[in-house]
């Protein structure tokens, strides 16, 4: 595969309480050792860090109509879709975050143009993946 990985980091206000947000940095992966899948992290502090992995999909449909169950769900905010929501649910804890989707949008596109839907498992090398997992 031609690339390491792509990376976005955006700012997203976090709900922390009724009427309080706070603004927070989040880095969304897309890299090549799993092409199914985006990882999404936040600093809830500089020791603490979040981090959730989830379907490319999921985020894709969740850009434009509400989307997923359970663990993580993605919602469009506003009649043209200029924001999302993200919410986040484990045993652990919740968290609702919120932020502007033209540049999740963006980096979503490139994701797609390095791979394409439907086309992630010609990219993946069966024959090294079978190796490290023999050789563990």
């Amino acid at each position: 595969m031609g690339f390491p990985g792509l990376e976005l980091e955006i700012r997203v206000s976090l709900a922390v309480g009724p009427d309080l947000r706070v603004f927070v940095p989040v880095r969304l992966y897309y890299k090549n050792t799993d092409l199914y899948v985006v990882q999404f992290s936040f600093d809830v502090t500089p020791d603490d860090v979040v981090r959730w992995t989830f379907s490319r999909e999921l985020l894709d449909q969740g850009l434009t109509a509400p989307a997923g169950i359970g663990d993580v769900k993605i919602t469009p905010i506003g009649p043209h879709h200029n924001c999302f929501s993200i919410e986040l649910e484990s045993p652990h804890g919740y968290a609702r975050l919120e932020g502007p989707a033209a540049s999740v949008k963006a980096w979503l596109a490139k994701t797609f143009e390095a791979v394409p839907a439907g086309r992630e498992s010609e990219s993946v090398d069966i024959d090294s993946f079978l190796d490290e997992l023999l050789t563990r």
